[in-house]
Protein backbone atom coordinates (compact mmCIF):
# COMPACT_ATOMS: atom_id res chain seq x y z
CA UNK A 1 0.00 0.00 0.00
CA UNK A 2 2.90 2.29 0.51
CA UNK A 3 4.79 1.50 -2.13
CA UNK A 4 1.59 2.61 -4.49
CA UNK A 5 0.78 5.32 -2.96
CA UNK A 6 4.64 6.57 -3.11
CA UNK A 7 4.29 5.79 -6.70
CA UNK A 8 1.20 8.00 -7.04
CA UNK A 9 2.57 11.00 -5.56
CA UNK A 10 5.85 10.64 -7.33
CA UNK A 11 3.91 10.48 -10.36
CA UNK A 12 2.00 13.75 -9.57
CA UNK A 13 5.56 15.11 -8.90
CA UNK A 14 6.71 14.24 -12.47
CA UNK A 15 3.48 15.20 -13.86
CA UNK A 16 3.44 18.93 -12.54
CA UNK A 17 7.30 19.18 -13.12
CA UNK A 18 8.12 20.24 -10.16
CA UNK A 19 12.02 21.13 -11.13
CA UNK A 20 10.59 23.66 -12.91
CA UNK A 21 9.21 25.67 -10.02
CA UNK A 22 11.90 27.71 -8.92
CA UNK A 23 11.91 29.22 -12.12
CA UNK A 24 8.12 30.48 -11.93
CA UNK A 25 9.43 32.05 -8.46
CA UNK A 26 12.33 33.51 -9.29
CA UNK A 27 10.09 35.47 -12.21
CA UNK A 28 7.54 36.51 -9.81
CA UNK A 29 10.86 37.84 -7.43
CA UNK A 30 11.78 40.18 -10.21
CA UNK A 31 8.25 41.27 -10.95
CA UNK A 32 8.30 42.06 -7.15
CA UNK A 33 11.71 44.04 -7.47
CA UNK A 34 10.28 46.27 -10.27
CA UNK A 35 6.89 47.37 -8.24
CA UNK A 36 9.40 47.91 -5.30
CA UNK A 37 11.72 50.09 -7.13
CA UNK A 38 8.48 51.95 -8.10
CA UNK A 39 7.06 52.60 -4.29
CA UNK A 40 7.65 55.85 -2.78
CA UNK A 41 10.50 55.94 -0.01
CA UNK A 42 8.62 55.13 3.21
CA UNK A 43 5.93 52.81 1.59
CA UNK A 44 4.69 50.04 3.48
CA UNK A 45 5.20 46.74 1.53
CA UNK A 46 2.42 44.71 0.41
CA UNK A 47 3.50 41.40 1.72
CA UNK A 48 0.13 39.80 1.84
CA UNK A 49 -0.52 41.00 -1.49
CA UNK A 50 2.98 39.95 -3.06
CA UNK A 51 2.32 36.30 -0.72
CA UNK A 52 -0.67 35.94 -2.33
CA UNK A 53 0.41 36.95 -6.28
CA UNK A 54 2.84 34.43 -5.93
CA UNK A 55 1.03 31.78 -4.31
CA UNK A 56 -1.52 32.14 -7.44
CA UNK A 57 0.97 32.13 -9.92
CA UNK A 58 2.35 28.64 -8.72
CA UNK A 59 -1.00 27.12 -8.94
CA UNK A 60 -1.65 28.45 -12.69
CA UNK A 61 1.66 27.40 -13.77
CA UNK A 62 1.25 23.66 -12.35
CA UNK A 63 -1.84 23.97 -14.01
CA UNK A 64 -0.29 24.39 -17.12
CA UNK A 65 1.84 21.26 -16.91
CA UNK A 66 -0.83 18.88 -15.47
CA UNK A 67 -3.29 20.15 -18.23
CA UNK A 68 -0.18 19.79 -21.61
CA UNK A 69 0.17 16.35 -20.30
CA UNK A 70 -3.03 15.78 -20.62
CA UNK A 71 -3.75 17.31 -24.12
CA UNK A 72 -0.38 15.48 -24.96
CA UNK A 73 -1.25 12.47 -23.99
CA UNK A 74 -1.80 10.71 -27.10
CA UNK A 75 1.40 12.12 -28.81
CA UNK A 76 3.55 11.15 -25.49
CA UNK A 77 1.78 7.41 -25.86
CA UNK A 78 4.52 7.28 -28.75
CA UNK A 79 7.19 9.93 -27.71
CA UNK A 80 7.22 9.43 -24.50
CA UNK A 81 5.56 6.43 -22.62
CA UNK A 82 7.27 6.85 -19.59
CA UNK A 83 5.09 9.40 -18.37
CA UNK A 84 2.57 9.72 -15.69
CA UNK A 85 -0.29 9.27 -17.78
CA UNK A 86 0.62 7.01 -20.94
CA UNK A 87 1.82 4.72 -18.44
CA UNK A 88 -1.33 4.55 -17.24
CA UNK A 89 -0.15 6.06 -13.04
CA UNK A 90 -2.14 9.21 -13.81
CA UNK A 91 -5.86 9.01 -15.82
CA UNK A 92 -6.38 11.82 -18.20
CA UNK A 93 -10.12 12.64 -16.95
CA UNK A 94 -7.69 13.32 -13.24
CA UNK A 95 -5.07 15.19 -14.82
CA UNK A 96 -7.66 17.34 -16.71
CA UNK A 97 -9.74 17.82 -13.11
CA UNK A 98 -6.92 18.89 -11.12
CA UNK A 99 -5.58 21.41 -13.60
CA UNK A 100 -8.87 23.65 -14.59
CA UNK A 101 -9.70 23.24 -10.95
CA UNK A 102 -6.13 24.40 -9.90
CA UNK A 103 -6.00 27.19 -12.69
CA UNK A 104 -9.18 28.61 -11.61
CA UNK A 105 -7.91 28.71 -8.10
CA UNK A 106 -4.98 30.40 -9.37
CA UNK A 107 -6.37 33.28 -11.39
CA UNK A 108 -9.06 34.07 -8.46
CA UNK A 109 -5.73 34.09 -5.71
CA UNK A 110 -3.79 35.94 -8.29
CA UNK A 111 -7.04 38.55 -9.31
CA UNK A 112 -7.55 39.14 -5.73
CA UNK A 113 -3.95 40.36 -5.26
CA UNK A 114 -3.15 42.38 -8.34
CA UNK A 115 -6.24 42.86 -10.57
CA UNK A 116 -8.20 40.69 -12.47
CA UNK A 117 -7.00 41.67 -15.97
CA UNK A 118 -3.58 40.11 -16.36
CA UNK A 119 -4.54 37.29 -14.23
CA UNK A 120 -7.24 36.66 -16.80
CA UNK A 121 -5.08 37.10 -19.56
CA UNK A 122 -2.45 34.85 -18.25
CA UNK A 123 -5.19 31.83 -17.77
CA UNK A 124 -6.11 32.45 -21.08
CA UNK A 125 -2.61 31.78 -22.98
CA UNK A 126 -1.94 28.94 -20.76
CA UNK A 127 -5.13 27.32 -22.19
CA UNK A 128 -4.64 28.03 -25.72
CA UNK A 129 -1.05 26.93 -25.37
CA UNK A 130 -1.61 23.78 -24.10
CA UNK A 131 -4.88 23.01 -26.16
CA UNK A 132 -2.63 24.71 -29.57
CA UNK A 133 0.94 23.89 -29.21
CA UNK A 134 0.97 20.85 -30.96
CA UNK A 135 -0.38 21.72 -34.38
CA UNK A 136 0.43 25.21 -34.12
CA UNK A 137 3.53 26.89 -35.52
CA UNK A 138 3.76 30.05 -33.85
CA UNK A 139 2.84 28.81 -30.23
CA UNK A 140 6.35 29.25 -28.64
CA UNK A 141 5.00 32.72 -29.16
CA UNK A 142 1.60 31.99 -26.03
CA UNK A 143 4.59 30.10 -24.15
CA UNK A 144 6.50 33.53 -24.22
CA UNK A 145 3.41 35.85 -23.42
CA UNK A 146 2.45 33.13 -20.12
CA UNK A 147 6.14 33.55 -18.75
CA UNK A 148 5.60 37.47 -19.84
CA UNK A 149 2.78 37.97 -17.66
CA UNK A 150 4.47 36.22 -14.54
CA UNK A 151 6.44 39.36 -13.55
CA UNK A 152 3.71 41.89 -14.10
CA UNK A 153 1.35 40.18 -12.15
CA UNK A 154 3.91 40.46 -9.26
CA UNK A 155 4.90 43.92 -9.98
CA UNK A 156 1.04 44.69 -10.30
CA UNK A 157 0.57 43.08 -6.72
CA UNK A 158 3.08 45.17 -4.81
CA UNK A 159 2.52 48.41 -6.76
CA UNK A 160 -0.50 49.33 -9.07
CA UNK A 161 1.92 51.66 -10.93
CA UNK A 162 5.01 49.84 -11.32
CA UNK A 163 8.06 51.74 -13.70
CA UNK A 164 7.32 50.67 -17.48
CA UNK A 165 10.09 50.82 -18.45
CA UNK A 166 11.55 48.64 -15.92
CA UNK A 167 9.15 46.18 -16.54
CA UNK A 168 8.99 45.92 -19.90
CA UNK A 169 12.98 45.31 -19.45
CA UNK A 170 12.48 42.68 -17.14
CA UNK A 171 8.74 41.01 -18.84
CA UNK A 172 10.58 41.50 -22.27
CA UNK A 173 13.54 39.97 -21.65
CA UNK A 174 11.54 36.85 -20.28
CA UNK A 175 9.43 36.66 -23.13
CA UNK A 176 12.58 36.59 -25.75
CA UNK A 177 14.43 34.16 -23.52
CA UNK A 178 11.47 31.80 -23.35
CA UNK A 179 10.38 32.51 -26.88
CA UNK A 180 13.96 31.39 -28.02
CA UNK A 181 13.79 28.17 -25.84
CA UNK A 182 10.46 27.18 -26.55
CA UNK A 183 11.14 27.14 -30.15
CA UNK A 184 14.48 25.54 -30.00
CA UNK A 185 12.35 22.76 -27.96
CA UNK A 186 10.14 22.36 -30.54
CA UNK A 187 10.26 18.08 -31.50
CA UNK A 188 13.01 18.32 -28.73
CA UNK A 189 12.94 14.08 -28.57
CA UNK A 190 13.76 14.22 -32.97
CA UNK A 191 16.54 16.62 -32.54
CA UNK A 192 16.59 20.54 -33.78
CA UNK A 193 15.12 21.38 -37.17
CA UNK A 194 15.86 24.36 -39.28
CA UNK A 195 13.54 26.98 -37.39
CA UNK A 196 14.48 24.98 -33.93
CA UNK A 197 17.80 25.37 -34.68
CA UNK A 198 17.88 29.47 -34.98
CA UNK A 199 16.17 29.40 -31.40
CA UNK A 200 19.12 27.55 -29.89
CA UNK A 201 21.49 29.50 -31.20
CA UNK A 202 19.55 32.87 -30.12
CA UNK A 203 19.48 31.25 -26.30
CA UNK A 204 23.21 31.84 -25.56
CA UNK A 205 21.94 35.94 -26.93
CA UNK A 206 18.46 36.26 -24.88
CA UNK A 207 20.32 35.61 -22.02
CA UNK A 208 22.08 38.56 -22.04
CA UNK A 209 18.98 40.94 -22.58
CA UNK A 210 18.42 41.86 -18.67
CA UNK A 211 21.53 44.18 -19.26
CA UNK A 212 19.31 46.29 -21.86
CA UNK A 213 18.22 47.63 -18.40
CA UNK A 214 22.09 48.79 -17.46
CA UNK A 215 22.33 49.82 -21.10
CA UNK A 216 19.77 52.10 -21.68
CA UNK A 217 19.45 54.15 -18.04
CA UNK A 218 16.70 51.96 -16.35
CA UNK A 219 19.04 50.60 -13.65
CA UNK A 220 19.84 52.20 -10.89
CA UNK A 221 22.17 49.86 -8.84
CA UNK A 222 25.67 50.49 -9.17
CA UNK A 223 28.76 49.29 -7.01
CA UNK A 224 28.14 45.48 -5.92
CA UNK A 225 24.74 45.34 -6.91
CA UNK A 226 25.53 46.45 -10.90
CA UNK A 227 29.00 43.96 -10.79
CA UNK A 228 26.49 41.43 -9.57
CA UNK A 229 23.74 42.03 -12.23
CA UNK A 230 26.14 41.67 -14.85
CA UNK A 231 28.13 38.99 -13.82
CA UNK A 232 24.45 37.10 -13.36
CA UNK A 233 23.60 37.67 -16.85
CA UNK A 234 27.19 36.92 -18.62
CA UNK A 235 26.70 33.67 -16.65
CA UNK A 236 23.40 33.18 -18.01
CA UNK A 237 24.92 33.60 -21.12
CA UNK A 238 28.21 30.92 -20.74
CA UNK A 239 25.16 28.47 -19.06
CA UNK A 240 22.92 28.44 -22.17
CA UNK A 241 25.92 28.24 -24.45
CA UNK A 242 27.40 25.41 -22.79
CA UNK A 243 23.97 23.90 -22.79
CA UNK A 244 23.91 24.34 -26.53
CA UNK A 245 27.19 22.57 -27.19
CA UNK A 246 26.67 19.97 -25.28
CA UNK A 247 23.36 19.27 -27.06
CA UNK A 248 25.55 19.02 -30.29
CA UNK A 249 27.42 16.05 -28.81
CA UNK A 250 24.91 13.72 -27.89
CA UNK A 251 22.28 11.62 -29.46
CA UNK A 252 18.89 14.03 -30.03
CA UNK A 253 16.82 11.76 -27.86
CA UNK A 254 18.98 12.88 -24.85
CA UNK A 255 20.89 15.60 -25.71
CA UNK A 256 18.16 18.61 -26.70
CA UNK A 257 15.94 17.62 -23.76
CA UNK A 258 18.94 18.09 -21.79
CA UNK A 259 19.99 21.58 -23.05
CA UNK A 260 16.36 22.00 -23.34
CA UNK A 261 15.99 21.50 -19.43
CA UNK A 262 19.32 23.34 -18.40
CA UNK A 263 18.25 26.24 -20.46
CA UNK A 264 15.00 26.60 -18.60
CA UNK A 265 16.70 26.22 -14.74
CA UNK A 266 18.98 29.44 -15.99
CA UNK A 267 15.93 31.46 -16.17
CA UNK A 268 16.56 32.69 -12.23
CA UNK A 269 19.54 33.65 -13.45
CA UNK A 270 17.96 36.14 -15.27
CA UNK A 271 15.67 37.02 -12.95
CA UNK A 272 18.84 37.93 -10.93
CA UNK A 273 20.23 39.91 -12.75
CA UNK A 274 17.18 42.00 -13.47
CA UNK A 275 17.22 42.39 -9.47
CA UNK A 276 20.33 43.23 -8.52
CA UNK A 277 20.42 46.18 -11.29
CA UNK A 278 17.20 47.34 -9.89
CA UNK A 279 19.26 47.57 -6.65
CA UNK A 280 17.46 45.03 -5.28
CA UNK A 281 20.67 42.62 -4.19
CA UNK A 282 18.37 40.59 -1.11
CA UNK A 283 16.12 39.30 -3.87
CA UNK A 284 18.63 38.89 -6.82
CA UNK A 285 20.01 36.39 -3.63
CA UNK A 286 16.99 34.65 -3.70
CA UNK A 287 16.99 34.08 -7.52
CA UNK A 288 20.23 32.77 -7.28
CA UNK A 289 19.13 30.19 -4.06
CA UNK A 290 16.35 29.12 -6.52
CA UNK A 291 18.69 28.93 -9.34
CA UNK A 292 20.89 26.39 -7.14
CA UNK A 293 17.57 24.94 -6.07
CA UNK A 294 16.33 23.99 -9.82
CA UNK A 295 19.73 22.56 -10.65
CA UNK A 296 19.33 20.24 -7.38
CA UNK A 297 15.60 18.98 -8.81
CA UNK A 298 16.54 18.89 -12.60
CA UNK A 299 18.53 15.21 -11.91
CA UNK A 300 15.20 13.87 -10.51
CA UNK A 301 12.38 15.42 -12.17
CA UNK A 302 12.39 16.01 -15.89
CA UNK A 303 12.22 19.54 -16.64
CA UNK A 304 10.53 19.36 -20.17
Amino acid sequence: MMSRRASSVGAWLELLRVANAPTLASNAIAGAAVGLHALPPGSAVPAGSLALAGSGLLFIYLAGMVLNDAFDARTDSTERPGRPIPSGRVTVARAVTVGLVMLGVGGAMAGSASGPTWPILLCALVLLYDLMHGFLPGAFLLMAGCRACVPVVAALAVCRAPGGESLGWVAGGLAAYVACVSLAARDEVRGFGTSARLGARLVPLAALFPLGMWAFGSSSASGWSLWLGLTASGLASVAALLALRASRRGAARFAVPAAVGAWIGTIPLLDASACFLLDRPGLGACCVGLWAFARVLRPVFAAS
